[in-house]
């Protein structure tokens, strides 16, 4: 049987405080313990021999689908996403397809695909759902023959369709991924081993998990459970704890104490700096013990890391990598001539070449009293001689 997938991921049920974390897509992109709610889904699918997936994701940029390795992904602006997911569907049929997986990210769900499969081919149904607690989720299993019925789902936006079919229960995990708070928890449940999903990272002691590329520089501390993604940076003095989740790119400066927090990916969080109990990126803190989200608009306090940078210091390593090979050729190319000898006079009155430029030049040290006066939501403190 021809078994393919629909993913359709937009921001429609994201709380409005909670826009301001979205950045450049929805809440299903965004990378929680190393790995975005769209890729750990995908991943689940291809463990039950589901290989041909499909993504239309709600977004005005056009090379959206080139951060989203092994899916084939479509961006769709959000006034055209129902009709290009419709679209996207009737290819499936017309090429093939018999099942369809449809699912909205939306809420993560760890369903069993294979039951839900099973129960939609076991019965004479043109649509089964997925309900969860009585609720009703946006995950679906569809004949692709019955396009009426397809249709009609999508131009309701998954609210009703054409007709009535039946409703699996999950008991499984579900988090709705509609809030800072639900991203939060994400995070949590991943990494206290609630959810099947793991961090996407190498386990280096009992709870701590470094994903590839992650610097911890000296005299910094992870006291378990944490996680720090790829090519984050811990400076020195820094303490990563309690369940706290530092996603890839993220930089966290010197003596900063990250606890039960996700700092989000390309963030950066200044030196001497207490965040707890927070969702932070994009500019912003949610503080999920008080309710309130509030932007943070002083660099020194908290930046966006460029996300061109990783790409300068591949540039750069590339450069250094062909300009190698031209000195061993150069090198070979002189060993068979004899050396000048210098003028001794003149290589005295020389300066040294190792001085260079360096009268120019000024080393940068963390400064913690940085911070200054400024909302409550954040608390700068000294640490000695941090």
């Amino acid at each position: 049987m021809d078994i393919r997938a629909l993913f359709l991921v937009n921001s429609t049920h994201v709380e409005e405080r909670a826009q301001a974390f979205l950045g450049s897509g929805p809440f299903g992109l965004l990378d929680i313990a190393g790995k975005s709610a769209l890729q750990r889904m995908a991943e689940r699918l291809h463990r039950v021999g589901v290989t041909s997936i499909s993504a239309v994701v709600e977004s005005a940029d056009a090379n959206l689908w080139r951060r989203i390795p092994g899916l084939d992904c479509t961006s769709a602006p959000p006034d055209r996403f129902w009709r290009t997911a419709e679209n996207v569907f009737n290819d499936m049929a017309q090429t093939g397809a018999e099942l369809v997986l449809l699912v909205r990210l939306g809420a993560y769900a760890e369903v069993d695909f294979e039951r839900l499969i099973q129960f939609h081919v076991d019965r004479p149904s043109r649509v089964t759902r997925v309900i969860s607690g009585g609720r009703p989720l946006d995950i679906f299993c569809l004949s692709a023959s019955r396009r009426n019925d397809a249709a009609s789902l999508f131009r309701s936006q998954l609210t009703r369709c054409r007709t009535e079919g039946p409703q699996m229960q999950h008991e499984g995990y579900v988090n709705d991924l509609g809030s800072p708070r639900d991203l939060r928890q994400f995070a949590i449940d991943i990494l206290t081993r609630v959810t099947e999903t793991d961090p996407a990272g190498e386990e280096i002691k009992p709870g701590v998990w470094l994903a590839p590329g992650a610097i911890i520089e000296k005299g910094a501390r992870l006291l378990a459970p944490a996680f720090i993604g790829a090519r984050a940076r811990i400076r020195a003095g820094a303490v990563i704890t309690r369940c706290a989740s530092i996603e890839s790119h993220a930089v966290i400066d010197c003596g900063t104490v990250v606890e039960n927090s996700t700092v989000l990916p390309y963030s950066y969080i200044g030196a001497g700096l207490d965040l707890a109990h927070s969702l932070a990126g994009k500019g912003h803190i949610a503080n999920l013990r008080r309710d309130v989200t509030t932007e943070i608009p002083d660099p020194r306090l908290m930046a966006v890391v460029p996300e061109t940078s990783g790409k300068q210091l591949l540039d750069a390593a590339t450069e250094f990598l062909a300009f190698l090979p031209r000195m061993v050729l150069q090198g070979i190319a002189l060993s068979g001539r004899k050396p000048e000898q210098p003028d001794l006079n003149a290589t005295l009155h020389k300066g040294s070449p190792a001085l260079g430029d360096a009268h120019g030049y000024e080393a940068s040290a963390c400064d913690t009293e940085a911070a200054g006066k400024f909302s409550n939501m954040v608390v700068a403190r000294r640490y000695g001689h941090q």
